[in-house]
């Protein structure tokens, strides 16, 4: 009722679950979307619809989460723009809702070193996933991205023409360029880069 009353602003709907959501966004234009993002962790997926659908929404997190800097940094990655926790007064939301509305980014300062920690240590993993994928031959990275869509042994070498046996000395050679014990671990570096 208070966003309701405070100029400039109307509330087209609300909605207890995604689905509800989306049929609120077909059925006429939004500018500013506020996400329960304790509700169902589905929210975040809503994020990326409704950021596909109008990429210029106003995305708003709204957590009771202590701990939140994963939560923040993934939603942050989805185009989540303002932050406010449920413990915060009205005057504090209203003015996320002006800010972000403004083309703001509205994230309360005690959480941005978190954050920004967060966010500098997936990039400095990123690039170095870089660097070691760079060392991949080209058959090694066919390799490398067959595995990682769950591709066997078998299937890989059907796919490439190759035997079983070349198949595993690529796999053992990919292994060790990219300093990991295991094909999952292969496989979490790869997509982590965006390989796969």
């Amino acid at each position: 009722m208070r966003i309701g009353a405070e100029p400039g602003f109307e509330v087209v709907a609300t909605a207890a679950s995604v689905e509800e959501a989306v049929l609120v966004d077909g059925a006429g234009p939004v500018d500013l979307a506020v996400l329960d993002l304790d509700a169902d962790e589905t929210f975040l997926d809503l994020a990326d619809h409704l950021r596909g659908r109008r990429p210029g929404i106003g995305l708003i997190g709204l957590t009771g989460d202590d701990d939140e800097t994963a939560l923040l940094a993934t939603a942050v990655h989805r185009g989540v723009r303002g932050w406010v926790r449920k413990s915060a007064d009205i005057a504090e939301f209203l003015g996320v809702l002006h800010g972000v509305h403004r083309g703001e980014t509205r994230i309360p300062p005690l959480l941005l070193t978190g954050l920004l920690d967060r966010l500098l240590s997936e990039l400095a993993e990123e690039r170095a996933a870089d660097r070691l994928l760079a060392s991949l031959t080209p058959r090694e990275r066919q390799v490398l991205a067959a595995m990682s869509r769950g591709a066997s042994r078998p299937e890989i070498a059907d796919e490439l023409a190759i035997s079983v046996d070349t198949v595993r000395t690529h796999t053992q050679n990919v292994l060790t360029k990219l300093n990991v014990h295991s094909s999952l671990a292969a496989v979490r570096l790869a997509r982590r880069a965006g390989l796969a």
